[in-house]
């Protein structure tokens, strides 16, 4: 992927409207959004390949139907319905790591244009579990 900036790469995410449901419920997550560059935004920049995540997305969605858990279940479905529609991409994450919970937006760039799949949802990362990320 071509080096975007925070900024651009924010205003994807915001322009997709993917955040919006999870804003009207954290007033946390709406300021964390207003500064591209602030300190609990990560933006990871080493992509995962498709092929390779795709078996544990499989499998984890297996175990989520299985066990009726609807916790990102959604989410992970549209995540694996990408992964084998677009095989060979690359899936990229930025964590929005709130007080109270974080939000992982995952997102893809095919023919330069960035395509937003799926917000993941959990309790607080710490922040020494985040790893490298750049800000």
């Amino acid at each position: 992927m071509a080096k975007i900036s925070n900024q651009e790469l924010l205003s994807a995410i915001l322009a997709s409207t993917i955040l919006a449901p999870y804003l009207e419920q954290n007033s946390e997550l709406a300021e964390l959004i207003k500064t591209p560059n602030h300190p609990n935004i990560h933006y990871f920049q080493n992509p995962a390949p498709a092929k390779q995540i795709m078996p544990i997305f499989k499998r984890r969605l297996g175990v989520l139907v299985a066990k009726n858990i609807s916790h990102n279940l959604e989410a992970t479905k549209q995540l694996v319905a990408f992964m084998e529609e677009h095989p060979d991409s690359q899936i990229y994450n930025v964590t929005f790591n709130c007080q109270t919970g974080h939000y992982g937006v995952r997102f893809s760039q095919i023919d330069d244009q960035i395509h937003v799949i799926c917000v993941m949802t959990g309790g607080r990362i710490p922040d020494d579990l985040l790893g490298d990320s750049t800000q």
